[in-house]
């Protein structure tokens, strides 16, 4: 009902649309967790984002402008490139059996794009980027809060998951999406002026970290040693940081059960997981090698090209890595996009942080160590 209710406010109101959209897109309230009957199967995200993007077109002004940057513009590139290999992928004769999973996987990435760029085109305020921040971080708030009894009672000795169905609910995902997180809730802890928010998120960056351990996740650990890492090493308040790295060290060693020690220790022998991981690499390699350019299009990891391309041909994997796995659907050029706009990214964080600190701007010095140390994170446990 609230979202129904909600639907012509996102027309009147497009920030509203997209902070809406954001909750659909990291709650994912639609899955059969919050919803019952109908309502998990109905497409909520293209409910709310249509109004949206029609009353962006409608009231919206002055936003061509801010869409005139390099980032913007390399994710324009990217796109195309995308829909060239997508192309290609379905007019050669060895991809043409994942056509159909290509054109769907292709439209799944283009509606993410499209309301990235909307997004930037309609937060044109720090008021407004503060509020999706916030509902963001507010989003893996709740699920946070929602292990966390899962998490005390069961001694942390099953996997955590994100919401079923969603883009986060494989445990690897949603350790990754916790390590992207964990930076929000540490900066805004520092950056918010009301006690009571500084207090909720510096609470949940603390409970954030077992939550990362019980994923089970070998890539979210390294991710979120990363994180911790670079918190040590470039903030001055490292110091506070301090306890919590000695936190979950003894999490880690004296508290967690041993079916985590096995899966983390790093001197045991390759278990199937790990096999699998080596074997999709392998994979991904070897079909960009035969198709530099190009690459097999998307969803290319399937049982006739592993059993042609992969070492053993056995069980196919998902890539297990964004770098492979944008190499093996869109070739060594799409990487190289890809990895563009990476650090077209980092660049200009390092810019906005210059500028930033010139003007001894904490909130803003603040604002952009978070997105770089999420990004961070993003890269590592990706």
């Amino acid at each position: 009902a609230f979202f129904v209710a909600s639907l012509p406010v996102c027309f009147i109101r497009p920030f509203y649309g997209i902070a809406l959209w954001a909750v659909v897109a990291f709650l994912n309230p639609q899955s059969s967790i919050f919803y019952w009957s109908f309502a998990a199967s109905f497409p909520w995200a293209e409910a709310v984002a249509i109004p949206t993007l029609c009353g962006f077109v409608v009231f919206s002004t002055g936003w061509v402008g801010r869409l005139a940057t390099r980032e913007v513009y390399l994710m324009a590139v990217l796109w195309i490139w995308f829909t060239m290999t997508s192309i290609v992928s379905s007019q050669t004769p060895l991809f043409m059996h994942h056509t159909q999973d290509t054109w769907y996987r292709w439209g799944f990435v283009s509606k993410i794009l499209l309301m990235t760029v909307v997004t930037i085109a309609i937060v044109d305020t720090f008021a407004r980027l503060r509020i999706l921040v916030i509902v963001m971080a507010g989003c893996f708030g709740v699920l946070v809060l929602k292990s966390l009894p899962f998490i005390i009672l069961t001694g942390g000795a099953y996997r955590l998951f994100g919401p079923q169905f969603s883009m986060v609910g494989d445990n690897n995902d949603f350790g990754l999406a916790l390590n992207m997180t964990l930076p929000l809730f540490m900066f805004l802890a520092q950056t918010e002026s009301n006690p009571w928010l500084k207090r909720l998120f510096g609470f949940l960056f603390v409970a954030t970290i077992p939550a990362i351990f019980c994923t089970y996740s070998r890539g979210a650990l390294i991710g979120m040693t990363s994180v911790l890492g670079l918190a040590l090493l470039r903030l001055k308040q490292r110091a506070v940081y301090v306890p919590v790295v000695i936190l979950a060290a003894l999490i880690a060693f004296l508290f967690a059960p041993e079916a985590w020690k096995e899966r983390m220790n790093p001197g045991q022998s390759l278990d199937a997981s790990a096999v699998g991981r080596l074997n999709a690499w392998t994979f991904s390699w070897n079909l960009a090698s035969d198709y530099p350019v190009t690459g097999g299009g998307f969803s290319t990891f399937t049982p006739d090209l592993y059993a042609r391309y992969a070492p053993t041909g056995a069980v196919v994997l998902g890539p297990h890595s964004v770098y492979f796995g944008v190499l093996a659907e869109h070739g060594f050029a799409g990487l190289a996009l890809y990895l563009g706009l990476v650090v077209a990214c980092f660049a200009k964080a390092r810019r906005l942080l210059r500028d930033a600190v010139f003007y001894e701007d904490s909130t803003v010095i603040g604002y952009v160590n978070m997105f770089q140390f999420s990004l961070v994170g993003f890269l590592v446990s990706g």
